[in-house]
């Protein structure tokens, strides 16, 4: 049985929580600019859905945002608050995708208690799946620009490698 080494079950809303816990002070925020895009990988939307986060770059001040990526490839940032946005600036760009779903409890035909499967289950085709270099803040190629506009959409192309 192959073994999935991946970010299978990364705890999404931990991440997401921790960035916005970043801001919540409430004294001197920065105002945020509603960030919203795709990410598209060889040239279609990125299957499976994620997490995806910007980290402010070099010696820019400035809070890092985060948000879920939807099973089409879409997303919508946040710093302080759920869908508020991005601060603007210069970022770089971290994308985690979902590649399996976590093991189900299946019913036992004679009635006896369910019992949990062994295995995830696999969601997204190899060929679908995003290089690990896309999940390293210290690796990853990406960066964005977010500008202090009404609303920031975004496109994000990632490659094979």
């Amino acid at each position: 049985m192959n073994s999935i080494k991946r970010f299978d079950f990364f705890p999404f809303p931990v991440l997401l929580g921790f960035l916005l816990m970043l801001g919540c002070d409430g004294n001197n925020q920065v105002p945020t600019y509603v960030t919203t895009g795709v990410v598209h990988f060889e040239g279609k939307p990125m299957k499976g859905g994620g997490a995806i986060s910007f980290v402010p770059v070099g010696k820019q001040t400035g809070m890092p945002a985060g948000g879920s990526i939807a099973e089409d490839g879409t997303f919508v940032m946040s710093t302080y608050g759920e869908g508020d946005g991005s601060v603007p600036g210069k970022f770089r760009v971290t994308i985690m995708q979902t590649t399996a779903a976590e093991p189900t409890m299946t019913q036992n035909e004679d009635g006896s208690e369910p019992t949990m499967a062994t295995e995830p289950t696999v969601t997204v085709r190899p060929e679908d799946t995003i290089p690990l270099t896309y999940a390293d803040p210290l690796n990853t190629p990406l960066e964005v620009e977010v500008k202090a506009q009404e609303n920031n959409e975004l496109v994000i192309e990632l490659k094979r490698q």
